[in-house]
């Protein structure tokens, strides 16, 4: 069924720079380019190299080729795999991530698909997804999650490390089965329903960032170094832990997680 590692994608945060690094240093063949991402041919001649410099690409992808997904598709049960996406069409075939008995996640393409080619780089990412990756292990049930939010009526931005969110998670994970979504997957799929404008507006964020000194701000920034770009990351993360318990280590008073997030939220704006 697994023919072969079809693709590595690999996020850069300067693409050109990566290109010339990965051609020119690496001595790996340019296939295509775009904007925001770049293909390469590895030394097998088969296996492509991704590399993506949006902000929003998941963690490091790899993509397995098969002979077709849609026949995959119509075949889980007789192969016990659990599709966590249906046959989606890509530029040259379908994709789609899969579970298989032991609770690993397999991402797949294939090559079904007449007239392929063309100048765009294919990276079988899904470009209207703020973390696709989540989407691949767990799709959004989207309706009651939106019910759910609507019944809470905190904004996004302002519902991490809250009363709120936790009564938000509890009621949207005792809805959907086995597995359970994280903490982070469930903020996720928040931003992607956002992003896909599917999120309801509810007015303004209960809670202002607080009031803090240049010296401290500066501090903040500093912690937070390139991910002030990234901050939709960072909540229900390890990476945020650290960062509290370190800038709460310079204060004679210490702020809570939510209130953290509520600067980081305006510094990165």
């Amino acid at each position: 069924m697994l023919r072969r590692i079809d693709r590595l994608i690999f996020h850069v945060d300067a693409l050109p720079g990566a290109v010339t690094y990965y051609r020119d240093v690496l001595g790996l063949k340019l296939l295509r380019q775009d904007a925001h991402a770049a293909g390469f041919l590895m030394s097998d001649g088969q296996t492509e190299l991704i590399l993506r410099d949006d902000p929003d690409q998941p963690g490091d992808e790899i993509y397995f080729l098969v002979d077709d997904v849609r026949d995959l598709y119509a075949r889980r049960e007789e192969l016990q795999l659990k599709f966590v996406q249906s046959p989606r069409q890509t530029a040259r075939g379908f994709r789609a991530g899969v579970r298989d008995p032991f609770g690993n996640v397999l991402l797949l393409l294939d090559r079904t698909t007449e007239g392929a080619g063309g100048s765009a780089v294919e990276d079988a990412a899904s470009p209207r997804m703020l973390f696709a990756g989540v989407e691949e292990r767990l799709p959004t049930r989207r309706e009651a999650l939106t019910q759910i939010y609507v019944q809470i009526g905190r904004t996004a931005d302002d519902l991490p490390y809250t009363p709120q969110f936790e009564q938000l998670y509890g009621l949207y994970t005792a809805a959907v089965p086995d597995p359970k979504p994280t903490h982070a997957e469930v903020w996720r799929h928040l931003l992607n329903l956002r992003k896909g404008g599917k999120l309801p507006k509810l007015g303004e964020a209960r809670t202002d960032s607080p009031e803090i000194d240049p010296e401290a701000e500066g501090t903040l920034r500093n912690l937070l170094g390139k991910d002030i770009g990234k901050r939709d990351r960072l909540p229900y993360s390890e990476r945020f832990d650290a960062l509290v318990d370190r800038f709460n280590q310079t204060r004679a008073r210490p702020l809570s997680p939510h209130l953290v997030w509520r600067l980081v939220a305006r510094l990165a704006k």
